[in-house]
């Protein structure tokens, strides 16, 4: 590292001829820079620079010097671009987290067109899975998460909507195993992709503590839980912007929609507060197609 900077400073002397010039663009004093240039030829063991009254001239070994401290420049240089360019100009892969539900939602469609359309250098992988991701150990650069996100000193939640869940069935299964009230749902059969969601949403019912008598576990696929639903296989529980368009075509519908269950909020996750100008990009694309709005 020491080297680095010698060279660096050896290759601004080399340009300036002049130790005082080159003095003024390294926000040094003359005196400094000879001082620099002195250590220089110690380390290396040789003399790099005839010093004169008028100008400094190169030595031999000067000269082969000067050849790798201008190649060490411009490849400063060249980082300094490439670091630029990332973070002015949107270009490369975004790696996307988003549970497996989301993958059909109207927000992600309108999501991978928007980023299509704006930034055609930017190419999305869309990673479905329910469980969480280390955006510490860069296993996604953006994660899609409903629900609280507890505060974290090493990630940066965003609030893009909030987002009803409703408790959902086919109209066949329904007609075969009516759901009137509240107590009917403990005798349904039910797909159940999160233990935990469904406890907290039966709770929210008057069901704290009691159970369906029959289930299917369907384990981090929360996607598969409602495509078995609408096959009529039983209730699940789903966020609206997850089945609406099993809603739309009227292969699901909403159960004792009387009854409310507390929305979610969903946020985009990120690793840090200061981000590419890919990242940046697609972060604004998702909070516009978001748009703030609960989802109902």
């Amino acid at each position: 590292m020491e080297k680095a900077k010698l060279l660096l400073i050896f290759a601004e002397v080399a340009k300036q001829g002049n130790m005082s010039r080159a003095a003024v663009p390294l926000g040094m004093t003359a005196s400094a820079v000879s001082q620099h240039m002195r250590h220089l030829e110690r380390l290396y063991g040789v003399k790099l620079l005839n010093r004169s009254t008028r100008r400094l001239e190169l030595t031999e070994a000067g000269q082969v010097l000067l050849h790798h401290a201008e190649h060490l420049v411009q490849t400063m240089r060249q980082a300094d671009d490439d670091m630029a360019a990332l973070k002015h100009c949107p270009s490369g892969q975004v790696r996307i987290s988003l549970p497996t539900g989301f993958v059909n939602a109207p927000e992600t469609r309108r999501l991978l067109g928007t980023v299509r359309e704006r930034h055609p250098d930017i190419r999305i992988i869309l990673m479905a899975q329910d469980e969480a991701v280390d955006l510490q150990h860069n296993d996604a650069d953006i994660a899609i998460r409903a629900g609280e996100i507890a505060a974290s000193p090493d990630n940066v939640a965003r609030r893009l909507t909030s987002c009803l869940m409703h408790i959902c069935a086919a109209p066949d299964y329904l007609a075969a195993h009516p759901v009137k009230q509240v107590e009917d749902l403990l005798a349904a059969h039910w797909l159940c992709h999160s233990e935990a969601i469904l406890r907290a949403a039966l709770a929210e019912l008057g069901l704290s503590g009691r159970w369906p008598d029959s289930l299917t576990e369907c384990p981090s696929s929360a996607a598969s839980a409602y495509y078995l639903a609408a096959e009529g296989l039983g209730l699940t529980l789903a966020l609206s912007l997850e089945i609406a368009s099993l809603l739309d075509s009227g292969r699901l519908k909403i159960v004792l929609p009387q009854h409310r269950i507390a929305e979610k909020n969903i946020y985009a996750v990120v690793a840090h507060a200061k981000q590419s100008a890919k990242n940046t990009a697609v972060l604004e694309a998702l909070k516009e197609v978001f748009g703030g709005k609960k989802a109902t």
